[in-house]
């Protein structure tokens, strides 16, 4: 896999003494005479050396390297930190220097599968070895390739346009580093490949890499570097491969037992060792020398500075050693020639693009998905494959990019998910004036004016298919709870609440919005095989609609429409979308159906500025957004710095929190965060010696944990706290739970489940497979959730929905710390000598990374028809622009129909009007008949 970070000023020192170390530990070894072979003592692979990729005879030259470095000559030390600390090229030429905080250059960190590293180190002779590592060096040139080609440019200003046009460079310079060990020691075959942020245009001039573009290519480029190993290593060695993970691009090799894989997988890294607490942080100002010298990545520890030999000693002397599996490769061969009798052709393509969750994709996007299918034994490399491939797989939505648009601005589609998405606005058009309810002012009362309006709105509405669009904390359930009672009045009907997740449909019904509840995956399942049957006495509401996928929801209406139900999906188009299906077809039906409704008002948060900022954060305008970013700084609500200090001081806050009694959240963009931060709360909680239970990933909780539940599971039996003879709501996915009770032989966990105190008790199963610590989770986890306090550690990767989610958690205040990832904090080993000093930014930088979350990483999702839509039809292929037509036309009809409606329903609403008013006067006259 293929990982990308910043690197900033000193950064490059790590390589190089990495590089150093291990160059003299080889010397040394060969002269004491050891050896393993000859491939083993004299070729330890860490010499960095030049790397190009491109035009490289241009590109080289115009830096300064000769034909021998061109050609993957050793790099000098002394160069390549003159290069990348102050941007002076080998040949002396420099361009713009390099600010204070500026990018410095990019780490492009390529490892191979764990397995590889480890059948390399522990049962590969000289020959085996050999072919691992040319095919390493093959792959690596192969992806270095595709980025030259797809991410090689830089910008330069157009006086015409006033724009930044993107002008590709001739290729791409780079240093390799090629790494042995993970930190802790462990076979880890990878390399970092330094590329420069000072490249050579083709005038010769230094200018800086469109590192937009970098990032955008990276996972690409690392599915061509799996692909191109598997490859090359089936050819060479006859290698065979499990399945290839269609998220990552990469398989494991065939025919190693996982158990060995698992014993050499120990991960380590800064941020797990300040959660151990086995990291030395100083926080406070130091003096200029010793901020030099922590700012200087520190020198390796002993398995990076050993002799490759002695490495191989080490290992081969492992008591973990590798287990072999003949089954899994006979296997794994026997799959392989039968899907090789298959031909590989465009419907195969077409189905492996299917498992992309979007409705609109990059030609990126296309290379991950077809470069994880490529078979190994193909004629052409995969690199020619996937290239091929794409050009012809995917119907473009957008007109060819300009001069000014990177390459992924352009997007394209697939036939199905067009006719995916038509499906479900034709749904959309449904109507049946049975299905109106007329909602009475008891029924509202409490409501707000734009609450009410809404409610009133959708009952009366006669189309099946009713959006209710509103911004977190804007007081949905409540408008719901009184949509539900005005079903009631007709005839009685019955609510059935509908949720992607089951702690959503639980928390809606248990807060009135529903009669009962099931998850979207149980109901069409449920549809499917007859269990589940619609009338017109029932109403569903979709809640968190706009994390529903295009095709449940197609199902879905398919299934409401044809039993003359209305539909009520509520939402959010602007929080997050569903994962692994593609989404945006409720943002769409929000915007195309003018009879959707509105509400405009957030009440979650206390202070009305942070309700009004929180707006702008979800509505993206520009102005706004800037006045929201001032106001968050101008509270102390956005802070930003290295990973260490910004989990550090978001759990300082969250501690604070809960200390005066407070409900905080503590949320993570990853569940590396989050494993951290829970493990950090752990052992400060929990005593070292406390009895514990062994739950996923490896942690342990004890009594008095705060737990999540991580699946749903019916069969579990959950009592209630007041009742423990009545059954409470059912386990679910994100859950939390505090300890009760633990069995630490038979490793059961007894826990009381925070929302509503009722009481299960988990077998050992359930507790080793979907129990992680409760106190940190990640974002996604806690879409929905409300609590007085928010804590966010949030990193690069952040997206505007992610953030506007986590700034919407909590009443009282909302804060985000914002890190950076640092290259030694990644790689650069720990040592007992030098201390990690935490590094924090400025308000200033804090509101920059902010801006660059909101205006940079939007990631609404749009449908393939919103994208199409605002390209030229004549720029489009013939089948979307009569589809966008025909959509014209629906749209047209829908705002007629919806006109010609609202004009009859004020007639009718002035009649009832004028029954009242004589019904009341004859019950008055009644009543004064009746008095004489």
């Amino acid at each position: 896999m293929l990982t990308i970070s910043k690197l900033k000023r000193w950064s490059i020192t790590y390589y190089l003494d990495t590089a150093q170390s291990a160059q003299r530990a080889t010397t040394d070894f060969q002269r004491a005479g050891g050896g393993l072979g000859e491939y083993y003592s004299e070729h330890d692979t860490r010499t960095p050396v030049w790397l190009c990729a491109g035009d490289t005879r241009t590109s080289a030259g115009l830096v300064g390297l000769s034909d021998t470095q061109r050609a993957g000559g050793e790099a000098d030390a002394g160069v390549v930190a003159r290069w990348l600390d102050d941007g002076v090229a080998p040949s002396g030429a420099y361009g713009r220097a390099l600010g204070a905080h500026g990018v410095h250059g990019y780490d492009l960190t390529f490892s191979v599968p764990k397995s590889v590293s480890v059948i390399r180190a522990l049962k590969a002779d000289d020959v085996v070895a050999k072919g691992i590592a040319d095919a390493h060096t093959t792959a690596l040139a192969e992806a270095m390739e595709y980025l030259a080609a797809h991410a090689g440019y830089t910008r330069i200003h157009n006086p015409v346009t006033e724009l930044k046009d993107l002008v590709h460079l001739p290729g791409l310079v780079t240093v390799a580093y090629q790494h042995e060990t993970s930190r802790c020691g462990d076979p880890h075959l990878h390399t970092h490949v330094i590329v420069p942020n000072r490249q050579a245009r083709a005038d010769g001039l230094l200018v800086s890499i469109d590192g937009t573009s970098l990032y955008h290519e990276a996972k690409a480029a690392g599915v061509i570097y799996q692909a191109t190993l598997r490859r090359e290593l089936h050819q060479s060695l006859g290698f065979e491969w499990e399945p290839v993970d269609p998220h990552t691009g990469m398989a494991e090799l065939a025919g190693i037992d996982r158990s060995s894989i698992t014993a050499w997988s120990r991960r380590s890294s800064q941020l797990r060792e300040w959660a151990a607490r086995h990291l030395t942080v100083v926080d406070g100002p130091l003096s200029a020398a010793q901020l030099a010298a922590a700012q200087k990545a520190t020198r390796p520890t002993k398995p990076e500075e050993l002799a490759w030999p002695e490495l191989l000693q080490q290992w081969r002397t492992d008591e973990r050693g590798v287990h072999l599996d003949r089954s899994s490769f006979d296997q794994a061969r026997a799959a392989r020639r039968a899907a090789s009798r298959v031909p590989f052709d465009r419907a195969r393509l077409a189905d492996a693009a299917e498992c992309i969750d979007k409705a609109a994709f990059t030609r990126a996007d296309l290379v991950e998905i077809i470069g994880a299918q490529l078979p190994v034994d193909g004629d052409r490399s995969p690199r020619e494959a996937v290239e091929a491939a794409v050009d012809e797989l995917g119907i473009r939505l957008t007109a060819p990019r300009q001069r000014h648009q990177r390459e992924g601005h352009e997007r394209f589609t697939l036939a199905r998910i067009l006719a995916e998405e038509v499906a479900v606005l034709d749904l959309a058009d449904a109507r049946d004036d049975r299905a109106q309810l007329w909602v009475r002012e008891d029924d509202t009362r409490g409501l707000s004016p734009d609450q009410r309006a809404a409610v009133k709105a959708i009952g009366r509405s006669p189309w099946l298919v009713q959006p209710l669009s509103a911004p977190a904390g804007a007081g949905k359930t409540t408008s719901l709870r009184a949509l539900r009672a005005a079903a009631h009045h007709r005839y009685g009907a019955h609510v059935l609440v509908l949720a992607p997740t089951g702690r959503a449909v639980d928390v809606a019904v248990r807060e009135g919005a529903g009669d009962e509840g099931l998850t979207i995956a149980k109901a069409l399942q449920d549809l499917r095989n007859g269990t589940l049957t619609l009338d017109r006495g029932t109403v569903v509401v979709v809640d968190e609609a706009g994390m529903v996928g295009t095709d449940d929801l197609r199902q879905l209406l398919t299934a409401t429409t044809t039993a003359g139900v209305k539909t009520v999906l509520v939402g959010d188009p602007h929080q997050l979308a569903p994962v692994k299906s593609r989404g945006g077809m409720f943002a769409q039906l929000c915007t195309d159906l003018p009879w959707t409704q509105h509400l405009s008002e957030v009440w979650r948060m206390r202070d009305p500025q942070e309700r009004a900022a929180s707006l702008a954060f979800r509505n993206g305008e520009p102005q706004a957004v800037g006045q929201a970013i001032k106001w968050y700084r101008d509270h102390d609500r956005l802070r930003c710095g290295d990973q260490i200090a910004m989990a550090t001081d978001a759990l300082d806050g969250y501690r604070r929190d809960v200390a005066v009694g407070k409900d905080a959240l503590l949320l993570c963009d990853t569940t590396e965060m989050a494993d951290a931060l829970n493990r950090r709360i752990h052992d400060d909680t929990i005593p070292a010696d406390a009895p514990t239970a062994i739950v996923a990933r490896g942690q342990r909780v004890a009594i008095g944990d705060l737990i999540l539940s991580r699946r749903n599971d019916h069969t579990i039996d959950v009592r209630r706290a007041d009742d423990h003879h009545a059954a409470a709501d059912p386990v679910r996915n994100g859950d939390r739970w505090r300890v009760a009770a633990i069995d630490p032989i038979a490793n059961r966990v007894a826990a009381e489940r925070l929302s509503d105190d009722a009481g299960a008790v988990f077998d050992a199963d359930y507790v080793r497979e979907h129990i992680n610590h409760g106190y940190a989770t990640t974002v996604h986890s806690a879409q929905g959730v409300t609590a007085d306090a928010t804590h966010a550690v949030l990193g690069e990767n952040t997206t505007r929905s992610m953030l506007y989610v986590a700034m919407t958690r909590g009443r009282e205040a909302n804060t985000s710390y914002l890190y950076e990832r640092t290259t030694e904090a990644e790689y650069g080993p720990s040592t007992d000598g030098e201390p990690y000093v935490m590094q924090r930014g400025t308000a200033h930088q804090a509101v920059q990374l902010a801006h660059a979350i909101i205006t940079v990483h939007d990631d609404v999702p749009l449908t393939a028809n919103q994208i199409a839509a605002e390209t030229p039809r004549h720029l489009l292929p013939e089948r979307v622009a009569s589809l966008l037509a025909e959509r014209a036309r629906a749209l047209d009809g829908r705002i007629t129909a919806y006109a010609e409606w609202a004009r009859s329903i004020e007639g009718v609403t002035a009649e009832m009007g004028r029954t009242r008013m004589t019904d009341r006067a004859r019950i008055r006259d009644r009543g004064a008949d009746l008095e004489l």
